[in-house]
């Protein structure tokens, strides 16, 4: 026997393949959570690019390739007789959430990043976005907010002030050359900017809250997505038919059809490979790489859009990133992913309830 190698000294080959296979796991899993952010980011830009279409219209032709490319995943299910459909409340709540997250959460994201921009937009959606959904947890789901909890939560408070307090120089940045505005106007539009910014969020924590709480063991995951994208094609195809009629979308240039698909496309592959990565590692773990988004929108604003970097843009995307580490950490490990609002993309649905379970989307 040979004494300098003795039996013992090896892990069993068993365990070795075992560790090698969490290994990879993990590595892959990493590089899905990454692959996520930097997707959900794509995404943005390319709603960016179109910020001078109608709103509606854009999350409209943005919900389409989330249909296209998640329903034949609800057809083999029907295929092999597994259950897809719900209850016929939990799909009216389901129905009536997405319609009210396309309505105010994507319409209203996408008008506000025709405002501010997207540097301050995203992280301004990711916070509200996350802190809204821990104070639907305490009062409406009976939630415990924890100290650490806490702290997090007035970490994006403050995050939340001092991107707004940057607001002005985002959207000044955004003015077309020679283009002035009143005093009073520019402030409108700078409130409604911010404004439509927090309530983006607010929107997507209600469809997140619904999904997790209501109706995650009742509906499937491809059934969820597809009901919420379909909610989004007829509220916010219809709406954008009152706002700009027929005219209006037969006047859509072939660059902007190219953006406005893309963006619903990489906001779809931004989903599965979240959903993926939950698969592979844990919730801290992911959603620790998906708060990346908030710096990779504000470096996208600067480098593709010209927008403005500011003392106060820097301070509050730290600030998002931070509180969103903080309060991720403080949730439960979850074994079994529940949806996040295709943050949307995130936001934003989501980010967020996917990754924790994008949390609290």
């Amino acid at each position: 026997m040979n004494l300098s190698h003795p039996p013992h000294s090896q892990p069993p080959t068993g365990r070795r393949h075992s560790l090698a296979s969490l290994k990879d796991s993990v590595i892959f899993g990493t590089l899905c959570g990454l692959f996520s952010a930097v997707s959900y980011t794509a995404s943005n830009i390319c709603l960016r690019s179109v910020s001078e279409v109608d709103p509606a219209w854009v999350s409209a032709i943005k919900a389409i390739p989330n249909v296209v490319l998640i329903a034949p995943w609800m057809f083999v299910r029907m295929a092999r007789s597994q259950h897809i459909l719900p209850p016929p409340r939990v799909l009216l709540a389901l129905f009536s959430a997405g319609v009210f997250a396309q309505l105010f959460g994507n319409v209203m994201f996408q008008t506000a990043l025709g405002t501010v921009g997207i540097s301050l937009c995203v992280p301004l959606v990711l916070g509200t976005l996350i802190l809204t959904s821990a104070l639907l947890g305490k009062f409406f789901l009976k939630e415990v907010i924890t100290t650490r909890l806490a702290v997090a939560m007035g970490i994006l408070i403050v995050a939340i002030c001092v991107l707004s307090s940057g607001a002005d120089e985002a959207h000044q940045s955004m003015q077309a050359p020679g283009t002035a505005a009143t005093d009073a106007a520019s402030a409108w539009e700078l409130i409604r900017g911010v404004a439509a910014a927090c309530f983006a969020g607010f929107s997507y924590a209600v469809l997140g809250a619904v999904i997790r709480h209501g109706v995650s063991d009742t509906a499937p995951l491809s059934t969820t997505l597809v009901t919420v994208g379909l909610a989004g094609i007829l509220a916010v195809g219809t709406l954008s038919y009152y706002t700009i009629g027929w005219s209006g979308m037969a006047a859509t240039t072939s660059q902007q059809w190219w953006y406005m698909g893309w963006a619903g496309i990489w906001n779809a592959v931004a989903f599965l490979a979240l959903v993926k990565a939950l698969q592979l590692t844990t919730v801290t773990y992911v959603n620790s790489l998906n708060a990346s988004q908030a710096a990779m929108a504000a470096l996208a604003g600067v480098v593709f859009f010209k927008e403005t970097p500011s003392h106060a843009m820097f301070i509050g995307v730290g600030l998002t990133v931070l509180g969103l580490v903080v309060m991720k950490r403080t949730r439960r490990e979850s074994p079994k992913p529940a949806p996040l609002p295709i943050m949307e993309p995130v936001v934003p649905v989501s980010s967020p309830e996917v990754a924790t379970e994008q949390n609290n989307r």
